[in-house]
């Protein structure tokens, strides 16, 4: 991205988060939101999610920074965001969902190597992180947590106007043009 851009995005106290959360991607994304919680005092940051997948311990990195900012952040999905990475989007005070955007609700899947007894302590910590995921998405939803689990057994889908309906977003973002309505 260009420096003028940047500047510009600070400016606009926005932040974009697009394809896989990884570690690395994680780092910088955590890296702008305390930066402009330094410079905001107390301004909202917008966060622009277009995230199809997450590694786990890369969302929870993006939510635990966004859990000690002093600044409110706001989320708007656009395009498609599954997986980890809606622990980042139920991290937000304020929730939108563009009106084309789509929430794949799945489990989030990881992949480990090593010994066995390495193999069996990313387990347990894939388990801990998937659970603190799925608690998470049912306090913003209003939701259980069986409820959670067992849609993303499914791989449920959700359109703009059903992740309202199921509370992942608070609204629809924008209105179609005239006549598209």
């Amino acid at each position: 991205m260009l420096a003028y851009e940047m500047n510009r995005l600070i400016e606009m106290r926005l932040v974009i988060a697009h394809g896989h959360l990884d570690g690395e991607r994680a780092a910088e994304l955590c890296s702008q939101l305390m930066t402009l919680d330094a410079l905001g005092v107390g301004e909202p940051i917008t966060l622009h999610l277009r995230l199809a997948s997450a590694d786990l311990e890369a969302a929870f990195a993006v939510v635990d920074t966004m859990d000690v900012l002093s600044c409110p952040t706001h989320a708007l999905v656009v395009g498609q965001l599954g997986g980890a990475a809606l622990a980042v989007l139920a991290a937000a005070r304020e929730r939108q969902i563009t009106p084309n955007a789509m929430i794949r609700l799945i489990e989030p899947r990881e992949q480990s190597g090593g010994t066995a007894a390495e193999m069996a302590l990313f387990e347990e910590e894939h388990r801990r992180l998937v659970g603190a995921l799925y608690d998470r998405l049912a306090l913003v939803t209003g939701r259980s947590v069986e409820e959670i689990r067992d849609d993303a057994h499914r791989g449920r889908i959700f359109g703009a106007d059903q992740a309202v309906a199921y509370g992942f977003v608070h609204d629809v973002a924008g209105s179609p043009p005239p006549g598209l309505g």
